[in-house]
Parts: C-alpha cells; sequence; structure tokens
C-alpha cells in the first residue's frame, strides 16, 4: 500500500503525465497492477491522503529489451533527466549530435519527443542502436 499517487507514477503508462523514471524502472522489472484505492477515512487515525494497494509481479524484461541492465538505467536516467526538456536535449549531454541523429533515427524516434512518451520498447531501441556505435553506455561523447 502507497499513497495514491506513487501508485499513479508506478502503474503509469507511456504519453501520460505521470509516466516518468520511476515508471519505467518499475515497469523494467515488474509488471505493476493498481488493485484499489482507499479514502483517508478507512485508516484511524486518517491521513491526509487516499491510498492505493498495488501488485508488484516480479518480471524483469531486461533479456526481452536486449539492453545491459546498469547502463540501461543510467541511460534511463539520462533519459529522464529534466522532464521539460526533449530526448534530445537530455541525451545530447552525453552524446555527439551525429551519433544521437543516426541512433534515433534507426529507432525511429523523432529527436522532438519526450522521453516520457516513449515505451521501454522504443527506449532501449535507442539504447541499443547508441551501443552498437558507441560502445559502452553512457560513457561520454564519442
Amino acid at each position: 500500500m502507497v499513497q495514491k499517487e506513487v501508485a499513479d507514477r508506478l502503474a503509469a503508462t507511456p504519453g501520460t503525465r505521470d509516466y516518468g523514471l520511476l515508471s519505467a524502472t518499475a515497469q523494467l522489472y515488474a509488471k505493476v497492477e493498481r488493485l484499489f484505492t482507499l479514502p483517508p477515512g478507512a485508516f484511524s487515525p486518517p491521513p491526509k491522503v487516499h491510498s492505493s494497494v498495488v501488485r508488484l509481479t516480479m518480471s524483469p524484461r531486461v533479456n526481452a529489451l536486449n539492453v545491459d541492465e546498469e547502463a540501461f538505467i543510467t541511460f534511463l536516467k539520462l533519459s529522464f533527466g529534466q522532464k521539460r526538456k526533449t530526448l534530445w536535449n537530455n541525451l545530447k549531454t552525453e552524446y555527439a549530435p551525429d551519433l544521437l541523429k543516426e541512433a534515433l533515427r534507426e529507432a525511429g524516434v523523432k529527436p522532438t519527443v519526450r522521453a516520457e512518451t516513449l515505451p521501454l520498447e522504443k527506449s532501449a531501441a535507442i539504447f541499443r542502436a547508441l551501443a552498437s556505435r558507441n560502445g559502452n553506455l553512457p560513457s561520454g561523447k564519442k
């Protein structure tokens, strides 16, 4: 059981306001299901927030996405680094523009998208495209 807003973020889908690094990493390791929400009056003393029960069924997707776990988590952190920035602007701090442009093209992702619009599969495609050109990720501009 967690605060409703945390449950919203854990279970968020790409393209929604609540989707972010917490959503992506939770869903990288588990199937997230929101079961039910309780009002403050269900507790004594009542908290000031609603609470939600969430089921996390461990189901790691690292192998299915064909990514190096540690490097992909670092990549996701960089991708979601500044929510209001585009994916391009977040990633350009670590990758050369020509490398980044080619990786995004190969993954079929426009440079103007934000990380929160991409499902894990698309993020993994960008990651793999960068890895195939850059070696170890992220390791600075190359």
